[in-house]
């Protein structure tokens, strides 16, 4: 799995990440200024309660920054919820909300409908595309079978 947080996060805040909430730009200033806590988009209490392996969802894959209080507002609901809730409490509306949660390079669209396995790989995947391009070459085993056990799913 991947392990490094602060690759993975350094390189979300310059790939223009914003707040779920807000809309605010999660770049280094704000990481410093406020409160900003790394969120599971999979909450951790869910992900317990479905008994999802603990060794995806507690991995940086699941994991990105947003401010303390967007962080408080998702609680450990599933994101499905969550998402509803944002809406509902007139964050945001949807189209914002998809648009936000975008620039995390999730899928949208399997978060809403709770579904962690393709939520999980497309995010890999993502991650994975992120991570080329900052080295500026491909990142290579994307399909071998340590990939296939730890993934369940080739990362092309």
């Amino acid at each position: 799995m991947f392990k490094s947080n602060e690759v993975q996060v350094s390189e979300i805040l310059r790939h223009g990440a914003v707040d779920f909430m807000t809309g605010q730009a999660m770049d280094f200033v704000n990481f410093t200024d406020q409160s900003v806590d790394i969120h599971h988009f999979f909450p951790a209490k869910y992900c317990q309660k479905m008994s999802y392996d603990r060794h995806k969802w507690n991995s940086i894959v699941n994991k990105t920054p947003i401010t303390a209080h967007t962080n408080r507002v998702v609680g450990g609901a599933a994101p499905s919820e969550y998402m509803d809730n944002i809406e509902r409490d007139g964050h945001v509306t949807q189209e914002d909300l998809d648009r936000f949660l975008a620039t995390h390079l999730v899928d949208v669209d399997a978060m809403r409908r709770d579904d962690f396995d393709t939520y999980f790989i497309e995010r890999a995947k993502a991650l994975l595309e992120l991570i080329s391009d900052a080295m500026g070459k491909a990142v290579t085993n994307r399909a071998g079978q340590d990939v296939l056990t730890q993934f369940g799913a080739a990362l092309e």
